[in-house]
């Protein structure tokens, strides 16, 4: 069942070198797809005969984008074109319901980038939660963006959401069945505590699956690819399903396919780090 509620999953890069000190390898992201208390049951509808549709045709009980992309598991079998209709009807699920997206980034560079905040971390704990550990410390972060985005489209929209909601996310920080308490935001978050599940048992999770991976490989792609005139059908296909998505708190940018590529991309990364007060690059303490 989907609920009006807050949906979290994990995605990032650890151990992987991207070739950008943008994308550095100890990167860990956390993003957030809420489902506003008013359209509840639509979604609920739309992913029920999505989903059924998905183990009718395929087998798989669970949608993980990363395996469709990639055609692993289920997905072995199933040509490039079915796997990129499926991520075809995602976006546009999310397009048509324009769920709002929270999405949060931690690496080693943010806690340099912050020294101050780093050594008042140091050694804290609070209620389980290790403030030294960037996927703890990165999903505390989202649960305050969270909050503050829900507070405004409350005062919005006061009909569509029914605070507080409940938070699910998908298991890894704790095993699935297990809650933890939060230390703060307890008129957005029910409790307040992080309830950690499993996708397939909690569909919403699922939602914040397909975020996630689309953010995560929207941004591969712009370090990694060579500008060219046109966009390949894969790398096409990731971007235009990010472009459609309603993210809150990340400015979108518009570019062409010859704009699009490391260099490029880096300077827009460095703008924006200066216009928050910080040095252009991540390792640049001038």
């Amino acid at each position: 069942m989907i609920e009006g509620a807050i949906y979290v999953d994990d995605s990032g890069n650890p151990g992987v070198d991207s070739g950008s000190e943008f994308l550095p390898s100890s990167r860990k992201s956390w993003t957030a797809v809420i489902v506003p208390s008013a359209i509840a049951g639509v979604v609920q509808g739309a992913m029920d005969i999505f989903l059924t549709g998905v183990r009718e045709e395929f087998g798989a009980e669970e949608l993980h984008f990363t395996n469709i992309y990639s055609g692993e598991g289920p997905w072995k079998s199933v040509n490039p074109h079915r796997r990129a209709e499926m991520i075809g009807i995602m976006a546009d699920l999310m397009d048509r319901l324009s769920l709002p997206i929270v999405h949060q980034t931690v690496s080693d560079f943010t806690l340099l980038d912050h020294p101050d905040l780093v050594r008042s971390l140091e050694g804290k704990r609070v209620g389980g939660w290790n403030l030294e550990d960037i996927s703890h410390f990165g999903l505390l972060l989202l649960c305050s963006q969270v909050s503050m985005q829900i507070r405004t489209m409350k005062d919005d929209s006061p009909q569509a959401f029914e605070l507080p909601l409940p938070l699910y996310v998908d298991e890894g920080v704790m095993t699935a069945g297990r809650d933890r308490k939060l230390p703060n935001w307890s008129d957005v978050i029910e409790g307040p505590q992080a309830c950690f599940r499993r996708s397939a048992d909690v569909p919403g999770i699922q939602l914040a699956d397909f975020a996630a991976f689309i953010l995560t490989r929207s941004q591969w792609i712009a370090v990694n690819r060579n500008p060219g005139p046109m966009f390949g059908r894969a790398d096409e296909l990731i971007l235009r399903a990010a472009a459609r998505l309603n993210i809150l708190n990340l400015p979108m940018r518009w570019a062409t396919p010859g704009e699009l590529e490391r260099g490029n991309y880096e300077d827009w990364l460095s703008a924006d780090r200066v216009a928050k007060g910080l040095p252009p690059r991540p390792l640049d303490g001038k």
